[in-house]
């Protein structure tokens, strides 16, 4: 099943126009949220999809256990740990619910809010460890070099929150907010997911 991204549909030479308005008229007074807005162009002006990562995990739908289908994790981590903290799926790199106080992105986890209507009817109680999945490698054709990699996450679809391999993830750079980059979309071969099965941790 392939992964659905929530993109922003905008052309190419749109988003060139729009993002020399914002740089052009803007430069003395720009806003954080025009300095957003000029980042999302500037992406989509390259080439690149454009997603909201909120809709996209609440489009995705949860499993029965009340966990999201769709997963995130910086590119450099093995495993990824998710739960709720209110309203917010939280994604970490460490069963540990310190490690985020709130911020949208931080070093070690992704926190992101979701909408009323995109709510799952049950979710789990225990809060700070709910579920872990094995987060995917990257092909080396898409893979960053390694200083950088750390500035990159991976976004895919999990299958129950069981140590399976996935399938079909997808490279991703935060831009602002709730913005971020598609920077690639790949199916893992078969090897590929063998290889990761073995992987004790």
């Amino acid at each position: 099943m392939t992964m659905e991204l929530s993109a922003v549909v905008i052309s190419r030479d749109e988003a060139a126009e729009r993002l020399a308005e914002y740089e052009e008229r803007l430069r003395a007074e720009r806003t954080a949220e025009d300095e957003a807005i000029a980042a999302g162009y500037r992406a989509a002006a390259r080439g690149l999809s454009v997603i909201s990562l909120q809709r996209t995990i609440g489009s995705g739908g949860f499993h029965g256990n009340g966990l999201p289908r769709m997963a995130v994790a910086r590119a450099d981590t093995r495993t990824c740990f998710a739960w709720w903290d209110g309203s917010s799926v939280i994604y970490g790199d460490t069963a540990d619910w310190r490690i985020n106080q709130g911020a949208l992105v931080n070093r070690r986890s992704v926190r992101v809010p979701l909408a009323a209507d995109d709510l799952p009817d049950i979710r789990p109680r225990s809060a700070w460890n709910a579920g872990s999945a094995m987060v995917p490698i990257i092909p080396p054709r898409y893979r960053p070099k390694l200083r950088r990699l750390r500035g990159h996450h991976i976004l895919w679809e999990v299958e129950e929150w069981t140590p399976v391999p996935p399938r079909d993830p997808a490279l991703l750079r935060h831009i602002r907010g709730d913005l971020w980059a598609v920077l690639a979309v790949w199916d893992l071969t078969d090897l590929e997911r063998l290889v990761l099965a073995q992987r004790s941790s």
